[in-house]
C-alpha cells in the first residue's frame, strides 16, 4: 500500500484533495457536531439536518440534480462572467481548482483572471449551526472589481418529501438589523432558520424565484445583473443570499464569515461566540486540532507510510464517527447496524459508545424481540422480526468492555419498547393503563441481552435457528419464518460463548446450559457441510440454499465458473464458522474450517475482492426470495460485498492466515481502486463493488459512507497484533 502518484487527487495527513471536478457522481463529506449535521459534495451541493430526534431538514436538497447547496457566486465586473470556487453550479472554466474534504470541514479554492476565491464550510464544535469562511484575494498585478454572492436554500421540515410550494405557504421571512435573514415556519412546532453575515452585506435576497429570474442556478439573473432585491419573500422557495461589491488592489485580500442554522437561541449564542471572521478562523483551527486528537489512535498492526497511513489518520476513524454519531444513518437506524457501530466506535469514543448502548437497549421489546429499525423523524418503526438482531447486543457490550474496561454498563437499567412512556420516552413506549401493573419494567442491559438470546434461540427440525423475517442478509427472504440459516447458528454460538465468558468473569447468571446449546448449534451447521463449503439456508420444506445442487435462479451456462463448482456457494457461513469459534469446537473442526476458508479463496475471490455468492441470480428463485430479485451484480447478489469481506478479513486473522487477510483487506480499501471504474470516493469505504454480471458495471462502488465494513476493519486493527 504505497503512496499513489496522481495528478487528480491525493490523500494527505489532513484529508483528501481533488484537482479535477469529476462529474460521474457526487463525492460527499459528512460534517457534524452532536446537534447538527451537514452532507456536502465536492461540487458544493449539500443539505443539513438537526440530529436530535425527530430530525428536521434545515436546508432543501435535490436528489436528482446538484442544484441546491452551499454556493458562492463570483461575478467579474469587468467581463460580466460568473463563476464559483466550487466550479459547480456555474461550470465556468477556471485557471485552477481544488476541493478539500477533511474531518470536520470541506472547502474549495478557485482562481480566474488573477482572482482567487476560497470557501470553507464547517460545523462548529457546538450549536445547531454551520459556518462559512469566504476569502477573495487579488493575486494579479492589477486592481480587480468583483461581486461575491453566497447562497443557500432553506426547508425547515422533517422530511424532504414536502412540496416546495406547500411549505412556502406556512413560512415567512424577516431581516434583523445586523443583516441576518430569518426563516420562520409557523405550522406545527414553530421552527426558525437563519443565515447570518458577520459583515453587513450591500444587498440580500430571500426568494429563489427572484434570484434565478430569467436564468437558472448555473447563471442566476440576480448575480449576472448584480440585482439582489433586498426584499422579503412569501409563498416562494426560500433562500438566503448576500451581495458584496469589492474592489481589490494587487495582493489585497478580504475574508467574510457567515452562520447558518436553526433556532433563535442558537443564533444568539453563535453571534456572541463569533463576532467576526477571525473568530471563525480560530474555531476552524480548534476544530481541526480536536479531530486530529480524536483520530490519532495506536493500532496493533504496523502502518506503513503513504495512502494507507494517511487514510487511517483521517477518513477511516472519521467514517466511524460520522456513521455512528453523525448523519450518515438517515431516517432509519437499525438494531444490528447500531450494535456494530458501537463495536467500531468504542475504541475511539467510549463515552459515545456507552450512550449508544443505553439507547440500543430501549429498542428491544420485553419479549426479547428487537426492532429492525426505528424512525428518527418520529414516524412508524420497522418491527420485522429478524432473528439475528437480539444476538448482536452481547457482542456490542463485549466489544465496549474490552475497549474501555468499563463493566458497569451491564448493570445499567433501561426501558423496553413496550415499557411505560415515563420510563422509556426515547423508545416511544406507551403509558400503562391506570391501575395496572402489567407493563414491563426497566431492566439491566445484561438482562436485555439474556432475554434477547432466549427469544431468538429457537431451532427447527432442520437443526438451524429459525430465521423469522430474516438474518443479517436482509434480502434472503425465501426460507421463510420457519426456515433456518447456518449463519444464525454460528452467530448464536458466538453470542453464547461471549455471554458465558462475561458471566463467569463478573459473577452474572443466565439460564442457558451453554455446552448443550452450543453442541446443538454446531451439529445443526455440520448437517449442511458438503465437504467443501457450508450451505447458506434451508426452507421449512427442506429446500437448500447454497449447496452443490442449488442452481435455482441461474440459467444453464450463465456463469463459466459454475462448471468449476456445480451449485452455489455463499461467503457468509464459511467465514463465520471461524469467527464464531466453531472452528475449535472439537478435533475435526479445524480441518473443516480450513477447507471452508480455502473454498472462499478458490471460488469467491476476484480482483476487486470477495464475491458475496457465486453464481449470482439473474431470474427469481423462490427459495432465495428477494435476494434473487436484486439486479445481478448489485449489493448481495453476485457483488463484492465489502461488509462481508471485512468479516472474512477478521476470520482469516483469527485463523492465523495473515497473508490472505492482508490481501483481501487491501482490495477493500477505497484508494486501491481506479476511481474511473468505481465512480466512488477514494477516501471512504463503500458497501460493495459491482460483481460485473453486466460487464460495463464491473467494479462500480455502491453505497459509500454507510457500511459495516468500517466497523469490522476497526476490529481487525485493534484485535490482532500482526507483529507477533
Amino acid at each position: 500500500m504505497t503512496q499513489k502518484e496522481t495528478k487528480e487527487w491525493r490523500l494527505t495527513g489532513s484529508g483528501f484533495e481533488l484537482f479535477v471536478p469529476q462529474l460521474n457522481r457526487p463525492w460527499y463529506n459528512y460534517i457534524s457536531n452532536a446537534e447538527y449535521g451537514l452532507k456536502i459534495s465536492h461540487l458544493g451541493d449539500a443539505y443539513s439536518t438537526t440530529l436530535a430526534q425527530p430530525r428536521i431538514a434545515v436546508s432543501n436538497y435535490d436528489f436528482f440534480h446538484p442544484s441546491k447547496g452551499r454556493f458562492v457566486f463570483v461575478r467579474d465586473r469587468e467581463t460580466g462572467e460568473v463563476w464559483a470556487p466550487s466550479w459547480w453550479p456555474c461550470k465556468t472554466p477556471l485557471d485552477s481548482w481544488v476541493c478539500r474534504h477533511e474531518p470536520g470541514a470541506t472547502g474549495w479554492t478557485g482562481e480566474k483572471r488573477g482572482v482567487r476565491v476560497s470557501q470553507t464550510v464547517f460545523v462548529p464544535r457546538k450549536g445547531a449551526a454551520e459556518a462559512w469562511l469566504v476569502t477573495a484575494e487579488n493575486v494579479s498585478g492589477e486592481t480587480r472589481q468583483i461581486d461575491i454572492v453566497p447562497e443557500m436554500e432553506f426547508l425547515l421540515y422533517n422530511s424532504f418529501g414536502v412540496d416546495p410550494v406547500y411549505y412556502s405557504w406556512y413560512s415567512d421571512t424577516r431581516v434583523d438589523d445586523d443583516g441576518t435573514i430569518l426563516f420562520e415556519r409557523r405550522i406545527g412546532e414553530p421552527v426558525t432558520g437563519f443565515f447570518s453575515p458577520l459583515a453587513k452585506p450591500d444587498s440580500f435576497e430571500t426568494s429563489l424565484r427572484r434570484f434565478l429570474g430569467d436564468g437558472d442556478i448555473a447563471s442566476p439573473e440576480a448575480v449576472r445583473k448584480a440585482a439582489l432585491s433586498s426584499g422579503m419573500s412569501g409563498g416562494d422557495a426560500y433562500i438566503g443570499a448576500f451581495g458584496y461589491s469589492l474592489s481589490l488592489g494587487p495582493g489585497e485580500k478580504r475574508t467574510f464569515g457567515f452562520l447558518a442554522g436553526v433556532g433563535t437561541e442558537t443564533l444568539a449564542e453563535s453571534r456572541e461566540r463569533f463576532g467576526n471572521s477571525g473568530d471563525l478562523e480560530r474555531e476552524l483551527e480548534a476544530l481541526r486540532s480536536d479531530w486530529k486528537a480524536k483520530l490519532d489512535r495506536p493500532f496493533l498492526a504496523p502502518v506503513p507510510e503513504g495512502d494507507y497511513k494517511n487514510w487511517l489518520r483521517t477518513f477511516f476513524g472519521y467514517q466511524l464517527y460520522q456513521q455512528s454519531l453523525g448523519m450518515v444513518r438517515g431516517t432509519y437506524r437499525g438494531f444490528r447496524d447500531v450494535a456494530q457501530d458501537i463495536m467500531g466506535i468504542c475504541r475511539y469514543d467510549g463515552e459515545a459508545a456507552r450512550a449508544l448502548l443505553l439507547d440500543l437497549g430501549t429498542r428491544m421489546k420485553s419479549s426479547g424481540q428487537a426492532l429492525r429499525q426505528w424512525n428518527t423523524e418520529g414516524g412508524a418503526n420497522d418491527e420485522r422480526d429478524f432473528r439475528d438482531l437480539p444476538f448482536w447486543l452481547i457482542l456490542a457490550l463485549d466489544a465496549y468492555e474490552k475497549a474501555t474496561g468499563d463493566a458497569t454498563v451491564y448493570g445499567e437499567s433501561v426501558g423496553w419498547v413496550d415499557s411505560p412512556k415515563a420510563g422509556n420516552e426515547a423508545a416511544g413506549g406507551e403509558a400503562a393503563a391506570p391501575g395496572t401493573d402489567s407493563a414491563p419494567v426497566p431492566a439491566s442491559l445484561w438482562e436485555h441481552a439474556v432475554t434477547g438470546i432466549r427469544y431468538a434461540l429457537r431451532l427447527g427440525e432442520h437443526g438451524l435457528v429459525k430465521m423469522g423475517a430474516g438474518d443479517w442478509n436482509d434480502a434472503l427472504s425465501g426460507p421463510g419464518a420457519e426456515g433456518g440459516t447456518t449463519f444464525l447458528n454460528e452467530l448464536a454460538y458466538h453470542a453464547l460463548t461471549i455471554l458465558d465468558r462475561i458471566a463467569k468473569a463478573h459473577g452474572f447468571s443466565h439460564p442457558f446450559d451453554t455446552a448443550i446449546e452450543k453442541q446443538r448449534l454446531y451439529d445443526g451447521v455440520m448437517k449442511y457441510w458438503n465437504g467443501e463449503w457450508f450451505a447458506r439456508a434451508v426452507t421449512a420444506s427442506g429446500e437448500i440454499v447454497g449447496d452443490m445442487a442449488d442452481v435455482g435462479g441461474t440459467p444453464a451456462g450463465a456463469d463459466a465458473a459454475n462448471a468449476a463448482h456445480p451449485g452455489r456457494i455463499f461467503l457468509l457461513p464459511q467465514i463465520w464458522f471461524a469467527i464464531s469459534g466453531m472452528a475449535s469446537h472439537d478435533a475435526k473442526s479445524p480441518a473443516v474450517s480450513k477447507a471452508a476458508l480455502d473454498s472462499v479463496i478458490r471460488y469467491l475471490e476476484r480482483p476487486e475482492g470477495l464475491i458475496k455468492c457465486d453464481p449470482g441470480y439473474s431470474v427469481h428463485d423462490p427459495k432465495a426470495g428477494n435476494l434473487s430479485a436484486l439486479t445481478p451484480g448489485m449489493a448481495e447478489n453476485f457483488a463484492v460485498y465489502n461488509h462481508a469481506a471485512a468479516f472474512a478479513v477478521y476470520a482469516f486473522l483469527a485463523a492465523g492466515r495473515t497473508g490472505d487477510a492482508e490481501r483481501i483487506r487491501a482490495k477493500i480499501l477505497p484508494f486501491t481502486h481506479d476511481w474511473r471504474r468505481t465512480k466512488a470516493e477514494p477516501y471512504v469505504l463503500v458497501n460493495f463493488y459491482n460483481g460485473g454480471y453486466y460487464p460495463e458495471k464491473a467494479g462500480e462502488g455502491g453505497v459509500p459512507w454507510l457500511t459495516g465494513t468500517v466497523n469490522w476493519l476497526s476490529l481487525c486493527l485493534f484485535d490482532f497484533d500482526l507483529k507477533k
